[in-house]
């Protein structure tokens, strides 16, 4: 019950995310085009060369405000949660908070350049200041998030792993004991940063390396530690893999059927797109492809 609450959860935060984000880019698209027909149209009505700066500049900067800059802030939000959980498509959609990040910085930049401009013709000083104190604010909070999640992600992959977990070079495979499905992790350091601490202090999965190794797992300081055994089970996880891609379809190939690495690949690739609501998942084939 719990491992599907966090899975939806997941699937929650990164709809958000991306939806956000796609908010942020139509009005930044928008305020761009409003940008060049104000242009257009600012020279054909004879506009003096200073103020028709100024006006186009303050309409290209119009998504620099602070509905782009809460946006942006919620979208982080969304992000850090992706990060948290160690979500695939995090990495990508942090990237993604990044660029939209300076796009809003740079139009907040743009809407200060086109107020400063307009104070220049006298009479405008308390519309300066708010302007530009407003533009500034945003920049200085666009700036932080990106730094934020910057510092998160590289703390969670720096807490994730520890010297137990470097001696296993190997795919991990995790089996729920109940169900028989299975995870797959391309790592020891990615199948630490993805998997729950609750799932392994109630022994829901037992782990195995692609050699059929069992795996030791324990929750020491708030942070999962995988420990190699000397108990090799290959033919149990063969067995739980098989079962498993069938039952979901999954594709591998059959000339490798006995090879638990040859499931590791697609199994972890089914997973992924698993973590995006139906509707989302050609989107989540498109983050797949840029790993």
């Amino acid at each position: 019950m719990r491992e599907g609450v966090a899975a939806q959860d997941t699937r929650l935060a990164r709809t958000a995310a991306v939806l956000l984000l796609a908010a942020t880019g139509i009005r930044s698209l928008a305020a761009v085009i409003a940008g060049f027909v104000e242009w257009h149209e600012s020279t054909a009505a004879g506009f003096s060369g200073r103020f028709r700066a100024a006006d186009v500049l303050t309409v290209f900067g119009s998504a620099g405000d602070g509905t782009g800059i809460l946006l942006v802030v919620a979208a982080g939000a969304a992000v850090w949660w992706c990060l948290r959980v160690g979500d695939a498509a995090a990495a990508t959609l942090r990237l993604a908070v990044n660029w939209a990040c300076v796009i809003v910085a740079a139009l907040a930049v743009m809407t200060a350049v086109g107020v400063s401009i307009f104070g220049s013709f006298g009479h405008q000083t308390s519309h300066l200041v708010d302007g530009i104190g407003f533009a500034l604010s945003y920049v200085a909070v666009a700036a932080g998030v990106v730094l934020l999640l910057r510092r998160y992600d590289a703390t969670v992959a720096e807490l994730a792993f520890e010297a137990d977990d470097e001696d296993i070079d190997a795919f991990i495979f995790a089996v729920d004991r109940k169900s028989g499905d299975v995870r797959a992790f391309l790592s020891a350091r990615d199948a630490v940063r993805k998997m729950h601490i609750y799932w392994v202090e109630d022994d829901e999965f037992a782990f195995y390396t692609d050699e059929g190794v069992l795996l030791d797992a324990s929750v020491v300081n708030e942070r999962i530690v995988l420990r190699p055994t000397e108990v090799v089970h290959l033919d149990t996880l063969l067995a739980a893999l098989n079962e498993f891609v069938t039952r979901r379809g999954i594709n591998v190939d059959p000339a490798d059927a006995d090879d638990p690495a040859a499931y590791a690949v697609p199994i972890a690739r089914w997973q992924g797109l698993e973590m995006w609501p139906p509707w989302l998942r050609p989107l989540g084939l498109l983050f797949q492809r840029r790993r």
